[in-house]
């Protein structure tokens, strides 16, 4: 090989692993693309948009979205569904304000309660799922319907509780720029990225996702790794609520209504399949911070909920339709395979037939 040839194969793999790497940590760039668009959309549309306040207003209700969608990222990675989040909500705001009930001694107890029934909510869906084969639909409909059902009769479907003085505040304080919020979400957001991109955990979930037969002859706990993600969906769902009570004066029995449905929108935005296999935590931020900035311009702009959820509709539909196109010829495979197959040896051909050189004698 040449050196022509040799730096140009270097250069392909380059982009390559550049390409992976960025794919990897932030999602598909186009979803981005599209929040940008969005973006400047609002500025020159909503005149009162393009504030300091209404930007933190946008990031302060994006966390508890992106909470439930870092667990939800992780279920439709292994090609499952979790409809039981909503309801893991409500618990965890309304069991986290009844227990504090106004005081300040039992904050930690409040905190850890909730968390601790979610991670047990969300084990016992992963291991029925695990252990039955029975459609995550199914089993995660059915477990919000207890939940929901549990949270109505400790709530006598009222709203219930109260927060401690500085757990109420934290939901409008500010650490210097960002929302005390958004502070505190960061290295829970940079925790959850390590994880899927640089630990076992997080390749053992790609691998069961794509094919969870070639993932077990391959050695992988299966049933473990679904469980400990479903566990992991439980437990964010479950701080997602708690995130909520931070900004209301009492535990709402429905206050998790919508997110079941959001979180899977702001998944599949964020470029995932919910075959499985595919999905990242980067790009679901995308589509967290897309959904959340849709609602606060339609809101400021006076515009019924019913077509928020329209548009909210149709953007998830040509999420859907992008990622399955992408799907099946990804950028990796145009950068890397094609040429690099230029510069591979190629088989030898027949011989050619030698001169004659020559009459016969």
């Amino acid at each position: 090989m040449s050196a022509a040839h040799r730096s140009a194969s270097r250069s392909v793999a380059t982009r390559v692993r550049v390409h992976r790497a960025v794919n990897r940590w932030l999602g598909p760039l186009w979803v981005w693309a599209v929040l940008v668009t969005l973006v400047v959309i609002a500025i020159y549309t909503v005149p009162e948009f393009a504030t300091v306040d209404n930007y933190k207003n946008i990031l302060k209700q994006a966390v508890p979205l992106a909470l439930v969608a870092i667990g939800q990222c992780g279920v439709i990675v292994l090609g499952g569904i979790d409809l039981s989040v909503a309801a893991v909500i409500s618990l965890g705001d309304t069991l986290s304000m009844g227990i504090m009930n106004g005081g300040s001694g039992s904050v930690l107890f409040a905190i850890v309660a909730p968390l601790g029934l979610g991670l047990l909510i969300g084990a016992a869906n992963g291991a029925i799922v695990a252990k039955t084969a029975a459609p995550a639909f199914i089993v995660t409909l059915g477990a919000a319907s207890i939940v929901q059902g549990v949270v109505f009769w400790y709530t006598h479907s009222a709203p219930y509780g109260a927060p401690a003085l500085s757990f109420g505040e934290l939901g409008f304080k500010e650490y210097g720029p960002l929302p005390a919020l958004v502070v505190l979400f960061i290295p829970i957001l940079a925790l959850a990225l390590f994880v899927q991109n640089r630990t076992r955990a997080g390749r053992h979930a790609y691998a069961v996702g794509d094919d969870d037969q070639v993932a077990a002859r391959a050695g992988v706990d299966v049933t473990r790794v679904k469980v400990t993600t479903y566990a992991l969906c439980g437990f964010f769902a479950a701080l997602a609520g708690i995130a909520v009570a931070t900004r209301t004066g009492s535990g709402e029995p429905l206050a998790g209504t919508g997110f079941d449905w959001d979180s899977i929108a702001a998944v599949v935005i964020g470029g995932a399949i919910l075959v499985g296999g595919r999905g990242t935590i980067g790009g679901t931020m995308a589509g967290v911070l897309i959904i959340t900035l849709i609602e606060n311009a339609m809101t400021l702009k006076d515009v019924s909920p019913f077509w928020q959820s329209t548009v909210k509709g149709v953007i998830v539909l040509i999420a859907v339709i992008i990622a399955a196109l992408t799907a099946k010829q990804s950028l990796g495979r145009l950068l890397h395979w094609r040429p690099m197959d230029a510069f591979r040896p190629r088989a030898a051909g027949p011989p050619a037939p030698a001169a004659d050189g020559g009459g016969a004698a």
